[in-house]
């Protein structure tokens, strides 16, 4: 009988040993994986091993054509591809759809209740998608601020159980500096189906699934939402520690992390560079918007009735 044993791993008085993740291909049927501390004991006719606590069963030898060591798994960074079937890896897989690019590594739940409600897994970080759409954020906003005396925000605040999109502060408890893209999509979508949206709809909500209607966000992901100014920041800058008001203003601009991504972006079939001026969800006033102009990572305050671009993102 053949025995195969395609691994390091150390003797121990017959017995062998090591904590690894292996591979194990029988003969017939698929591979099975042994994750953690492995031990490997073989019974008296020396025709099979046990394996330790995590996978209680016997091996019999004459079934299996080799045991190995598992590839090495590695977590997401930023500038990964990400894929249609929710997998990411750091160079391009003609084998899988891309859909996107990582753009941050961290538990966008943490600040963003609303997206710890509905995808308590999406802890791993953002990605960007690779189109966009230029468009006005609010139609015919300046009738809405006349007719209802309020911002969206407001609105939303006062009729629904997400937090407001609205702010004027800088500081770093306000929603400027705090990653909540879906909870003010989730808002902006509530407004959109209200009293009001027929007249006054707020496009960038009502555009995110026409604009990734060609990249269909995996079950496991929070589908595709608005970012917030805060995450529109990050997808330009890269820079999680400080204000976001305080970027943008010296000689060397504040876009190391948007040149990042558009060296992967580019190398993805009909992917959209990022470039321009950026929509956030987050609001300044009745008539303006948080922006990024993604040539210096400054940002700014945009009427809505700007012609900027629509960037959606998603959590994984």
């Amino acid at each position: 009988m053949k025995k195969l044993l395609f691994l390091t791993i150390i003797t121990l008085g017959g017995i062998l040993t090591s904590q690894a993740q292996f591979k194990i291909e029988p003969v017939n049927g698929d591979p099975v994986t042994i994750n953690g501390n492995v031990t490997f004991s073989p019974n008296a006719d020396g025709t099979s091993y046990s394996v330790g606590s995590s996978y209680n069963a016997d091996l019999d030898l004459s079934k299996i054509k080799s045991i190995s060591l598992a590839p090495k798994t590695t977590g997401p960074a930023v500038g990964d591809f990400f894929y249609s079937d929710g997998t990411y890896s750091a160079t391009l897989d003609a084998s899988k759809t891309p859909i996107g690019v990582i753009f941050y590594i961290g538990d966008p739940t943490e600040q963003d209740a609303a997206l710890k409600a509905a995808h308590p897994g999406c802890t791993h970080g953002l990605v960007v998608g690779l189109t966009q759409k230029q468009c006005e954020w609010q139609d015919n906003y300046g009738d809405f601020d006349m007719e209802v005396d309020m911002t969206v925000g407001e609105w939303i605040a006062a009729n629904t159980d997400y937090e407001s999109i609205a702010t004027r502060s800088e500081a770093m408890s306000s929603p400027f500096n705090k990653i909540l893209g879906y909870n003010n999509t989730m808002g902006i979508d509530a407004f959109n189906d209200g009293e009001y949206g027929w007249d006054y709809e707020v496009l960038v909500g009502s555009n995110v699934s026409s604009t990734m209607s060609s990249y269909k966000a995996p079950a496991s992901t929070s589908g595709w939402y608005i970012p917030s100014i805060k995450e529109v920041s990050l997808i330009c800058s890269g820079v999680t520690d400080g204000s976001i008001g305080d970027l943008g203003y010296e000689s060397t601009p504040d876009n190391a992390n948007v040149t990042l991504l558009n060296t992967k972006i580019a190398q993805i079939d009909k992917a959209t560079p990022l470039d321009g001026v950026y929509w956030s969800s987050t609001e300044y006033n009745v008539s303006q918007v948080h922006t990024v102009q993604f040539r210096n990572g400054l940002v700014m305050q945009t009427s809505k009735g700007g012609a900027n671009l629509l960037r959606p993102i998603l959590a994984f």
